[in-house]
């Protein structure tokens, strides 16, 4: 026993040297650091918008991705998956990228982007929302990380190599990255509900015979990714001003000395780029069942009588000094809109660009223009304020609508001219002294104003994210309930069996870029180990005529130098 052993450990020694020589150096050749695939950076990813609106489908139809990497400026993009800068993108790219037949596409989205650039972008965005898309098309914040993917990308695919033996190494220590999604594929979200949220003011008699107005400002925000919208003009802006106005009337309201002959409905409506399919239930639900209504919602029953449904969005625009009036049809002398109207331009006091803006509504349209549309269509009279010149402005479905493009200062003056306004109709009064709007008692709150504005644009507000129990649905409930009566939250979902849209889920993901090597890599690599071998081979074979020969070599007499 004793002796088979140490036959076994003498053969090992024996062995060892020429199996360290072979095997141990093979090891290291095929664990280079280029060949392995290492997860060299995981980051969050926002798909663009992907819906059905009344039978249509718009956006995105795709999720996953598994595709090697590639920049803009890369030779080919089949089956690739496509890197562009936002500052680059152009619509023109776009199609060139598209046309050459990628497998996805992300597009960085640059933090220290020009004026000019962004504008450029914005625009950008309409054309890839009007642009029905078969490939997955994300959009990720851009960090250092991803700088250093994207330039290690642009170099191993743009670089021409000076010559056949450049072009050889470049291919062999190029450094891929293979991009892939972390998570499912996407899938309808038919039980997903929109939400909106009510409240009134009873006017001072007998409810049902008085006249009514009502306030409206949609509450979610649109973009060409979900889940990066802010929409502070569109519509942070006009819920701020809702909230402002629900306290000073609501202040006004409770006192039996200033209670007015009026009731004033608040709607704060979900889905509103999405056809405005909130204020669309709602007119529904007071207009065609106004029975059920009275009983379980006493506050829409009102709709009925509304002498004026004033829509408000956009009221915070920088850089601009207007408050505009849009309208369906001209109002006619003596009616509330006219009323108002002539109100605004009063307490605007010159200071402000106070215009009425006509625009009839294209019933064969995909989608309305404006808000106040959806109650024109029913003959209630209603009108949209805003700063936007028309309804085609890009920032009111840009993700570029951020807090950095309102004005609180303009905000401020806006609300300040639509309460008075407001106020001198429902108290029929030509006295510009009547109440004093910017101070005071009754003033106009700009801290709370500002409190809000930064609440609603901390973080995306898409119709998608916005559910029942949402916090930003929760607060603006809680909020109309300390001014408001009958605050009532109305959820409802599409009809399944005839949808009039329906939501996607898989918008927030997150992508992981992988170190890969190619294909040449691999290739020399294997030249490499087996000749690497072959020449193990011939010396064990051929062994004592080599260790003869170096005999020989070491036998040499050794000339000291002087």
């Amino acid at each position: 026993m004793l002796e088979e052993a140490s036959q076994a450990i003498e053969a090992f020694r024996a062995g060892f040297p020429m199996a360290f020589l072979a095997v141990v150096p093979v090891i290291f050749m095929v664990m280079s650091p280029i060949a392995v695939v290492d997860a060299a950076h995981e980051f969050t990813v926002y798909r663009m918008q992907q819906y059905d609106l009344q039978g249509n489908s718009y956006g995105c139809r795709s999720s996953l991705v598994n595709a090697e990497a590639r920049t803009i400026h890369s030779s080919s993009y089949a089956r690739k998956c496509v890197l562009i800068r936002s500052s680059e993108l152009t619509h023109t790219k776009y199609l060139e990228v598209v046309d050459g037949g990628p497998s996805a596409i992300v597009v960085l989205l640059c933090g220290n982007m020009s004026n000019g650039q962004i504008q450029n972008f914005i625009e950008m965005e309409n054309e890839l929302l009007s642009t029905d898309s078969s490939i997955p098309v994300y959009f990720a914040n851009e960090d250092q990380e991803l700088n250093n993917v994207y330039d290690r990308v642009t170099h191993s695919t743009k670089v021409e190599s000076s010559s056949a033996l450049q072009a050889m190494v470049d291919a062999a220590t190029s450094v891929g990255y293979q991009l892939v999604t972390v998570g499912a594929a996407s899938k309808s979200m038919p039980d997903h509900s929109i939400v909106n949220i009510e409240g009134f003011l009873p006017g001072l008699g007998i409810e049902d015979q008085l006249p009514t107005v009502a306030v409206v400002a949609h509450s979610d925000s649109f973009g060409v990714a979900p889940y990066l919208s802010y929409g502070a003009n569109s519509d942070a802006s006009g819920v701020v001003v809702l909230l402002e106005l629900a306290r000073v009337l609501g202040k006004l309201y409770r006192n039996s000395r200033t209670h007015p002959k009026h009731n004033v409905l608040f709607l704060l409506s979900g889905g509103g780029k999405f056809n405005y399919q909130g204020t669309r239930r709602w007119i529904e639900e007071a207009l065609d069942n106004s029975a059920s209504s009275s009983i379980d919602n006493p506050s829409s029953a009102l709709l009925s009588s509304a002498s004026l449904v004033l829509c408000l969005e956009g009221l915070a625009l920088d850089g601009t000094n207007s408050l505009r009036m849009h309208v369906s049809k001209p109002p006619a002398k003596g009616t509330v809109a006219d009323a108002l109207y002539k109100n605004i331009e009063k307490f605007g006091g010159g200071d402000v660009d106070v215009s009425l803006v006509h625009k009839k509504i294209r019933l064969s349209s995909d989608s309305l223009a404006w808000e106040h549309e959806r109650f024109s269509i029913r003959r209630l009279p209603a009108v949209t304020l805003s700063s936007f010149e028309n309804h085609d402005h890009p920032i009111r479905r840009s993700i570029m609508d951020r807090k950095d493009k309102i004005s609180m200062e303009t905000l401020v003056k806006n609300t300040a001219i639509i309460t008075e306004s407001l106020v001198s109709y429902l108290y029929n009064t030509t006295d510009d002294n009547m109440l004093n709007f910017v101070s005071g008692d009754y003033g106009i709150q700009k801290e709370r104003m500002q409190t809000w504005m930064d609440f609603l644009v901390a973080s995306p507000r898409p119709a998608q994210a916005l559910h029942v129990d949402h916090p930003v649905v929760t607060a603006l409930e809680a909020e109309l309930n300390k001014h408001t009566k009958g605050v009532h939250k109305q959820a409802f979902k599409a009809d399944k069996r005839d949808p009039d849209f329906m939501f996607y889920d898989g918008l927030v993901l997150q992508m992981s870029a992988s170190i890969v090597r190619s294909a040449a890599f691999d290739l020399y690599m294997t030249g490499a180990v087996a000749a690497y071998l072959a020449v193990i081979y011939f010396l064990v074979l051929k062994f004592n005529g080599v260790l003869s020969i170096a005999k020989k070599f070491n036998s040499l007499p050794k000339v000291k130098v002087q």
